[in-house]
């Protein structure tokens, strides 16, 4: 079997990376997925580059009759009612619209802590969808690539110093290459009871969290999910 590495369009890199096709294009055009322009404006990449943004150093045998394989999904903790509970944050997402409150929560939280990136992320059991994102030109990840998979577990703030020195994050690709994240600290949104999401500040410095920005940072995510709340009802 001959080792090839296929030229691949940004909708096959969309789809190995479990993202939208604008996302893929997005991280094209930024550097963050190795990628050049062909004679007619078309972007491409390798399938080495989509593997090595997702995780992977090396490509795997691929023969001429075999087509890209799927890349497995990166392990993140999950609890025993994660089906319901990312089916449950499906359903909140078909009833809800931009909020541009949402987008003000996100501008505050950055403000308040100092910190160049604050989001608004809703899980489910595919993506981290960015409901609001600050300082961030992206709309959504692949799930396992979410820090906010050990914050909706977490009761309080989660926080990360340095995430080049934690196990579970060193190899994150949003740590590994652009937009290089450092420091994150995020609080779990709820609603009915269920985290469907959380409110994160992030930098790309290694930091720690003072009290009373801890204490902020909660009080700004229990505004998130009011805000999510009177938005729901208002759709009714």
């Amino acid at each position: 079997m001959s080792i090839v590495d296929p030229v691949m369009t940004s909708r096959e890199a969309a789809r190995m990376l479990g993202v939208s096709i604008t996302t893929a294009q997005i991280w094209m055009e930024s550097g963050m997925l190795a990628s050049w322009k062909t004679p007619g404006g078309h972007r491409r990449t390798r399938r080495s580059s989509v593997m090595s943004l997702i995780g992977h150093q090396e490509v795997p045998a691929v023969g001429e009759e075999d087509g890209p394989e799927e890349l497995e999904a990166l392990a993140y903790p999950a609890g025993a009612e994660e089906g319901d509970r990312a089916a449950f944050v499906e359903r909140i997402i078909e009833r809800s619209a931009p909020d541009t409150r949402f987008d003000r929560l996100t501008w505050l939280a950055s403000e308040l802590l100092d910190a160049p990136i604050s989001l608004i992320t809703f899980l489910t059991s595919e993506l981290q969808i960015f409901k609001s994102a600050h300082g961030l030109s992206l709309n959504e990840t692949p799930r396992a690539w979410a820090f906010c998979n050990y914050t909706i577990a977490h009761e309080g703030v989660f926080a990360v110093s340095d995430t080049q020195t934690d196990m579970r994050f060193m190899n994150n690709p949003l740590v590994t290459s652009t937009p290089f994240f450092r420091f994150y600290a995020g609080v779990r949104l709820m609603y009915e009871g269920k985290a469907f999401g959380s409110l994160c500040v992030i930098d790309t410095e290694p930091r720690i969290l003072r009290s009373h920005e801890q204490q902020a940072l909660e009080e700004l995510a229990m505004l998130a999910s009011d805000i999510l709340r009177l938005h729901i009802l208002e759709s009714r």
